[in-house]
């Protein structure tokens, strides 16, 4: 038989004196082309139609033959384009699953957010680059008899099939110390997954969104990846004569801002702003998205209302979590927004998510309810208020006034910190880190135009006996490059 293909065929002649097997002589040619390098991957076989014509056989006999050669994993037929050549891949083989990631997902790879959930660098002596509050404070003893008595009188409840909005008894519980409705309270996984629902339920590829300048990398990642385009307001004066503008500008879907000890600047919007804010909003129907997960940290001073307490024209939506409050590790968060937006949210939610875990979920709810959250949001802040003024001091200790410029806000978790000369700010943080301590490069709270020179560091993250070391090795770093 002769196949017509794109590579140099092998005449070949059927035995049609075993007609039983010319499907089987067919597919045996072909195959044989193959590894003789005369078919290369991706070649395109001939039509069913055409190859049938050529070879005087039945159309029947060609389809059954590009069917066996499909099974064998020979070629691939692919709907309205025809058959192809296959890679050879010998069972030895593991598949290639790097070729297999989608684009999308290959534009969201972030080397910065692995590090903020310390997934990498696991020998890594001093984390200030993650936010943590201070595990030392954690109501052990008491989350322990929370957990006991839950699995004692409603440990069916705990186990059974959820609500998708979250149980009920924590909605009620986060509802009352937020001044909300329980109705209006959706349980998530943590303020990311909340980001996450609401870019994936507001966002139409190429919409605007006004957010901080810096932000939270995790909120840039999720507000990119449901196909938003980024406009920045920046945290440094938060000029509302600027932030009309840009709506006026670019008519943007929503504002997405953290006017309470800002990640990562620390910096607090006062209540004239925000009432400015909220009347900018109103008047040109765009709704806030307010990330509010850092105003129970409160070090000194008082803290503003929050723009969701605040507002009087159904536009904000509120966000918060536990993680930065109570630990990390426990994955739960909540937003509040009307009713509706609820409703879809834990539709989108429900996809991959159908409800959050249970026994947690109680537990929490029964420590809001005995005062236990209460009491140890005060020792919490002591503790951080002691580990601010650790770092505070050792920054002084460590670098000069000209080198180096930073904040101290009064409240949050975070020193944002500026290093005033020119310098590889990437060579420091790895020489940083190769001698075990770790902070946030300051490039990964921007969306665009990084301010190179900037860097977080986490100060509740260490103990008082470990922050005065991950400082001196940060500074050592800077003299090692500079």
């Amino acid at each position: 038989m002769t196949v017509a293909t794109t590579a140099t065929a092998n005449p070949f002649r059927l035995d049609r004196t075993k007609g039983d097997f010319l499907l089987a002589q067919v597919a045996q040619d072909i195959e044989q082309q193959i590894a003789l390098g005369r078919l290369l991957p991706g070649d395109r076989l001939p039509s069913e139609r055409t190859l049938a014509a050529q070879l005087g056989l039945s159309r029947n006999t060609v389809t059954a033959a590009y069917r066996l050669l499909e099974e064998r994993g020979a070629i691939r037929r692919v709907s309205h384009r025809g058959a192809f050549v296959c890679p050879a891949t010998p069972a030895e083989n593991p598949i290639d699953w790097s070729s297999k990631i989608s684009r999308q997902a290959h534009l969201l790879d972030e080397p910065v957010l692995e590090m903020l959930a310390q997934s990498r660098l696991p020998n890594l002596r001093y984390r200030l680059s993650a936010g943590t509050p201070a595990l030392s404070c954690f109501p052990l003893t008491p989350f322990r008899k929370a957990v006991n008595k839950v699995l004692a009188n409603d440990a069916l409840l705990a186990m059974a099939i959820a609500p998708t909005e979250g149980q009920p008894r924590l909605r009620r519980a986060i509802a009352a110390l937020d001044g909300a409705e329980a109705s209006h309270i959706l349980i998530v996984a943590g303020a990311q997954e909340g980001i996450d629902l609401l870019a994936r339920c507001l966002i139409e590829p190429g919409d605007r969104v006004i957010i901080d300048r810096p932000t939270f990398p995790g909120a840039i990642q999720a507000l990119q990846a449901a196909g938003a385009r980024l406009v920045e307001w920046d945290t440094a004066e938060w000029s509302t004569e600027v932030l009309e503008r840009l709506l006026i500008a670019y008519r943007p879907k929503f504002i997405f801002t953290m006017p309470t000890f800002h990640n990562p600047t620390g910096r607090t919007m006062d209540e004239e702003q925000r009432g400015k804010l909220l009347r900018l909003a109103a008047r040109y129907q765009v709704p806030i998205v307010e990330d509010d997960v850092y105003s129970r940290t409160r070090l000194s001073g008082s803290v503003p209302p929050g723009l969701y307490r605040m507002d009087r024209h159904n536009v904000v939506i509120y966000l918060s979590t536990f993680s930065k409050v109570l630990a990390p590790g426990l994955r739960l968060g909540w937003i509040a927004a009307p009713p509706h937006m609820v409703k879809q949210l834990s539709l989108i939610k429900m996809r991959a998510n159908l409800f959050t875990e249970g026994l947690l979920q109680l537990t929490l709810a029964e420590l809001i309810e005995n005062g236990t959250f209460e009491e140890h949001l005060s020792r919490l802040r002591a503790t951080h208020t002691g580990l601010q003024k650790i770092a505070v001091k050792s920054l002084r200790e460590n670098f000069l006034s000209e080198e180096l410029e930073f904040s101290i806000p009064e409240g949050g978790l975070y020193i944002w910190c500026r290093w005033r000369r020119p310098v590889d700010m990437e060579a420091v943080l790895l020489r940083a880190q190769e001698t075990g301590a770790s902070v946030a490069p300051g490039r990964a709270f921007f969306a665009e135009s990084p301010d190179e020179n900037c860097f977080r560091i986490c100060f509740t993250a260490g103990s008082e006996y470990d922050l005065p070391e991950a400082i001196r090795l940060l500074a050592a770093a800077f003299r090692g490059v500079d």
